[in-house]
């Protein structure tokens, strides 16, 4: 049965302390959190480490995955590895990448390359390494989609979290998107966007372009454990945090059925 997610970047501007923010939504309908880079330096602290573990218990929730920087990864592995045990996160997502490497085959490949060996460094410790697309993979490289050659040289080595909002921004389809990855994808996020609009890169589902139903029904299809929200550029995180658990409660049934 496919679960939902917000990804908390989403609520990046609510002026709370992370426990906190975990209990909102644990009020919700949401059955998991996803974190993000910054919440590794909250997490490092003991204290506020306990307090969020007890919000998400407190919350039922679970923890979907959390997204992390390629250089805090390489340079805090054994950190992040411990805080990830002691929160329930078996998944990691790498956010982003250089773009600049996305505009050569050779960059392509290093790039696919790097995060498979920091899988492999990661599967040792029952963590899922995930990459998590933005716009710029959707580029052009030796007349071949450069994240194609992305997937196609990642061989399986890790995984993706296909954002069918951003790629839609870049002019790509969602719903080959999710084909691209289909099998390899455990988690996926659900966005929608407004294309040549920057603000509205991301936006609340329903007030863009991408058919968010369709996109649910075949990330169900292809095996997808969480179908994440997330609203990177809202200007009320309170009404998104809402808006998102009425939908995603709605596409969790339609997806299960």
């Amino acid at each position: 049965m496919v679960q939902t997610a917000i990804q908390l970047f989403t609520l990046a501007d609510v002026d709370e302390p992370l426990p906190d923010i975990v209990a909102r939504v644990g009020e919700t309908t949401f059955d998991a959190v996803e974190f993000y880079d910054a919440h590794f330096d909250a997490l490092a602290d003991d204290e506020t480490r306990s307090q969020t573990h007890t919000a998400l218990e407190d919350g039922d929730l679970e923890v979907a995955g959390a997204h992390v920087s390629v250089d805090r990864l390489e340079s805090g592995f054994e950190e992040l590895v411990s805080i990830c045990h002691e929160i329930g996160c078996s998944t990691l997502v790498i956010p982003t990448y250089e773009p600049e490497a996305f505009a050569t085959r050779e960059g392509v490949e290093g790039a696919a390359d790097r995060i498979a060996g920091l899988a492999a460094d990661l599967e040792s410790h029952d963590i899922e390494l995930l990459y998590h697309n933005h716009t710029f993979e959707f580029g052009s490289v030796d007349s071949e989609v450069a994240f194609e050659r992305f997937v196609d040289h990642a061989d399986g080595r890790f995984g993706f979290e296909p954002d069918v909002g951003l790629a839609t921004h870049a002019g790509y389809d969602a719903l080959e998107l999710l084909e691209q990855v289909a099998g390899a994808a455990p988690i996926v996020h659900l966005t929608d966007t407004v294309p040549g609009e920057d603000e509205k890169l991301h936006a609340d589902v329903g007030e863009g372009v991408v058919d968010i139903e369709a996109c649910a029904d075949r990330a169900a299809a292809n095996g997808a454990d969480w179908i994440v929200c997330e609203n990177g550029r809202t200007t009320d995180a309170l009404a998104s945090l809402e808006h998102g658990s009425e939908a995603f409660a709605e596409l969790r049934e339609r997806a299960s059925n």
